[in-house]
């Protein structure tokens, strides 16, 4: 891959810029392969893999800087939407408010129903969690709003 002069000199200022401080092993990542040092010394120094040395340098060519320093990754991708998650909640928070024992239990079933797959009692919880609800008996969940009244 060839680096120009002119991005071998921004990935120079790029090092001393404090505002890049977290994306300092990125940056450093390409300037070392940008001025011609051997992949084995990148990665013993930095300790990262060749993959990485080569997924960040091809990155920086094709985005430039911006592309090293954004973090465009994270979060739940394959999942039910919160929007979605809340209204079947909210439909469920109707009998919980009318003081209906609310199980866990029912509650997953219902949900699996409207989901129309499978899903783990963990990331169920997860999602009770995400949502305020707490548990407030051995069997039973409330909104947590409803418990502060």
């Amino acid at each position: 891959m060839e680096f120009t002069n002119e991005m071998i000199t921004e990935l120079k200022t790029a090092l001393k810029d404090k505002n890049l401080a977290p994306y300092h092993k990125r940056i450093q990542a390409v300037y070392l392969r940008a001025i011609q040092t051997p992949y084995k010394f990148i990665m013993d120094m930095l300790d990262v893999s060749h993959d990485t040395v080569w997924r960040l340098t091809k990155k920086y060519q094709e985005h430039g800087l911006t592309g090293l320093v954004s973090d465009a990754r994270g979060g739940r991708r394959y999942s039910y939407m919160t929007v979605e998650e809340e209204t079947f909640l909210s439909e469920q928070l109707a009998s919980a408010v009318n003081g209906e024992f609310v199980t866990v239990e029912s509650l997953y079933r219902a949900y699996q129903d409207k989901l129309g797959r499978t899903t783990t009692n963990n990331g169920f919880y997860q999602l009770l969690k995400r949502h305020g609800w707490v548990k407030e008996s051995r069997d039973s969940l409330r909104w947590e709003i409803e418990l502060t009244q």
